[in-house]
């Protein structure tokens, strides 16, 4: 029984540490003659960030008087990555035709003010004028700073799960076991709550949700989806420059690519549209994220 529980601590806390603890089922539509036509609209940053030093490396700190004009600049920066990104992922797969970046951009500009959550009339707008069957938006939740019930859901069970490792190894030995936890926890706190980079390993912590609204005669919401990444996997930062790979924002520019490609993977073979159920909504692709379900608790 032990044993049992132990493996599922480890399971759940690699999730915790790479990400990627979902799964994705649904009611595929019937086959298409041409691929599903996709538009990807805003991802917007759900939370104010607290400090430009949060996200980006500065040689000497912003004073207080060009703070704001700064973080305006970062994350209108960001959130036109995190929709670039987004658009190039998908636009790899061959299961769908997506709406080129500068023209999805183009079309915003005239239908909304950049940084805002786009309403149900303005994504059935950008769908009508692109030709898109299935709009996405999304929002950035963490970026660089996780909320406080993630790190520390993350860091009890990564701690918890390195304590029934080293438990189990040395017979629950007070010597060994005490010293250890503490010093787990002293050093795994920076890594969860804000982010590290230790040793030649990066550990900034990304997470973002995103919603696919369909068109047609069966409009509405037909799945949401969150990913989230705090390692960051040292072959993406090789492909940085070597003097840019410590740098935060590289490192979590990195993160977000690796998230909207792990969303391109994962939700482009499942994209359809969906039939129309009793109520007159579309029926949902079905998905279970820990992220989502920890949104619940708190």
């Amino acid at each position: 029984m032990m044993k049992g529980m132990a493996l599922l601590a480890m399971v759940i806390g690699l999730c915790f540490l790479l990400g990627g603890c979902s799964s994705l089922s649904g009611h595929p539509s019937a086959p298409r003659d041409s691929p599903l036509k996709v538009a990807v609209g805003p991802v917007i940053l759900e939370t104010p960030l607290h400090n430009s030093t949060d996200i980006h490396s500065f040689a000497v700190a912003p004073s207080p008087e060009f703070e704001p004009m700064i973080m305006v600049q970062l994350v209108d920066e960001l959130q036109t990555k995190a929709q670039r990104f987004l658009t190039e992922q998908l636009a790899r797969r061959s299961e769908l035709t997506v709406v080129p970046f500068d023209e999805t951009r183009r079309i915003l500009a005239d239908l909304a003010p950049v940084g805002t959550v786009l309403t149900a009339e303005q994504i059935q707008t950008l769908a009508a004028q692109s030709g898109a069957d299935i709009v996405l938006t999304g929002l950035i939740h963490d970026y660089g700073r996780v909320r406080w019930q993630y790190w520390v859901t993350g860091l009890a069970v990564h701690a918890a799960t390195e304590l029934l490792v080293v438990g189990f190894a040395s017979g629950w030995n007070p010597a060994i076991v005490v010293p250890f936890f503490f010093l787990d926890v002293a050093t795994d706190l920076p890594i969860w709550y804000g982010g590290a980079y230790v040793f030649g390993w990066a550990f900034r912590p990304v997470r973002v949700g995103l919603e696919a609204t369909q068109m047609g005669d069966c409009r509405g919401v037909v799945w949401r989806g969150e990913e989230l990444a705090i390692h960051v996997p040292g072959k993406m930062l090789e492909e940085y420059p070597p003097e840019e790979q410590s740098k935060k924002e590289t490192q979590l520019e990195a993160n977000l690519k690796r998230i909207m490609s792990d969303f391109a993977e994962t939700v482009a073979p499942k994209l359809a549209l969906q039939p129309c159920q009793v109520d007159g909504t579309p029926a949902k692709i079905s998905t279970f994220s820990l992220w989502s379900f920890l949104d619940l608790l708190y």
